[in-house]
C-alpha cells in the first residue's frame, strides 16, 4: 500500500516540477525580453492583434515621410514664388520711372534690366521642382500625397504656370514711357495673381501639418495599444519567478522524499525475503 501512495506522490512531484520549470522558463523570458507575447503561441490573440496595430503604426510613419517630403516641396515652390513677386515689385518701380522717362538712353538702361528680370522669372519657373515636376512651368499640374493609411486618404494640389507668358508680362515694354504706363497695369494683374498663389500654397502647407498632427495622434494612440499588448508587467513577472522558484524547490524535495521512501521500502523488502 506504501508502494502504490508513494507512486501517486512521485507522479504529482514531477508534474508539479514540470510545471514549476515552465513557469520558470516563461517569466524568465519575459523578464529577459521585457515582452509578454514573445511568440504567437503566448498569447494568439493578442499576437493578431498587435500585428495589426504594428502594421498600422507603420503605415502612419510612412504618411508622416509622405507629408514631410511634400511640405519641404511647398517651401521651394513658396520660395520661388516669393522671388517672383519680389522681381515683378522691382519692373514695376523701373515701370513707374519709365512712365515719367524722355530720355532714350535710360529708357533702354530700363529696358535691359527689366529683360534681366523677366529672364529671371522664367528661369525660376522652369527650375522650380514638386518632385520630379516643374510645376511652375507647366499650364496645369496637379499633385496627390497620401496623407492617411487608407486608399482615398490623399491630398490633391494644384500648380499652375508663373512664366512670363502664363503672367501676361512677356511682351511688355520699357522702351517708350506710354509703353511704360500700360506695363503698370499687367504688372499688378501679375502680382496679384502670384500673390494669390502664395496663398494657395500657404493653405496646401497647412492642412498637411494638420494632417501630419493627426498621423502623430494616431501613431502615438496606436503604440500605447501595442505596448500595452506587448509588454510584460516586470513586476508580476518578479513575482510568478519567485512563486514558480518556489514550487520548484517543494516539488523537488517532494520527490526525493518519495524516492527515499521507495527505496526504504525496497531494502526491507529484500532484507525480508534474504532473511
Amino acid at each position: 500500500m506504501s508502494t502504490v501512495v508513494d507512486s501517486k506522490t512521485t507522479l504529482v512531484a514531477l508534474q508539479g516540477l514540470r510545471s514549476a520549470n515552465a513557469d520558470i522558463n516563461k517569466a524568465s523570458e519575459r523578464l529577459a525580453t521585457g515582452l509578454r507575447i514573445n511568440k504567437a503561441g503566448d498569447d494568439p490573440a493578442g499576437f493578431g492583434k498587435a500585428s495589426a496595430l504594428k502594421a498600422q503604426i507603420g503605415s502612419f510613419v510612412q504618411v508622416k515621410k509622405n507629408i514631410a517630403g511634400a511640405v519641404s516641396d511647398l517651401d521651394k515652390v513658396g520660395g520661388a514664388l516669393t522671388n517672383i513677386s519680389d522681381f515683378l515689385v522691382e519692373m514695376r518701380t523701373m515701370a513707374m520711372a519709365a512712365a515719367s522717362e524722355t530720355d532714350t538712353g535710360i529708357l533702354a538702361a530700363y529696358q535691359s534690366s527689366f529683360d534681366e528680370l523677366r529672364t529671371g522669372i522664367n528661369q525660376l519657373a522652369a527650375n522650380t521642382k514638386f518632385g520630379d515636376d516643374a510645376v511652375l512651368s507647366a499650364a496645369t499640374t496637379t499633385k496627390t500625397v497620401q496623407i492617411g493609411i487608407n486608399s482615398g486618404e490623399v491630398k490633391s494640389m494644384s500648380f499652375t504656370a508663373a512664366t512670363a507668358t502664363a503672367l501676361s508680362i512677356n511682351t511688355l515694354s520699357l522702351a517708350t514711357a506710354a509703353g511704360a504706363r500700360t506695363a503698370l497695369s499687367a504688372l499688378d494683374s501679375a502680382i496679384e495673381t502670384i500673390s494669390s498663389r502664395l496663398a494657395t500654397v500657404g493653405g496646401y502647407q497647412a492642412s498637411l501639418e494638420v494632417s501630419s498632427e493627426l498621423a502623430d495622434a494616431n501613431i502615438l494612440s496606436r503604440t500605447t495599444q501595442y505596448r500595452d499588448i506587448m509588454d510584460a508587467d516586470l513586476a508580476v513577472e518578479a513575482t510568478n519567478l519567485a512563486a514558480a522558484r518556489i514550487r520548484q524547490d517543494a516539488s523537488t524535495a517532494v520527490l526525493a522524499q518519495a524516492n527515499s521512501m521507495n527505496r526504504t521500502i525496497t531494502d526491507y523488502l529484500l532484507s525480508g525475503a534474504v532473511g
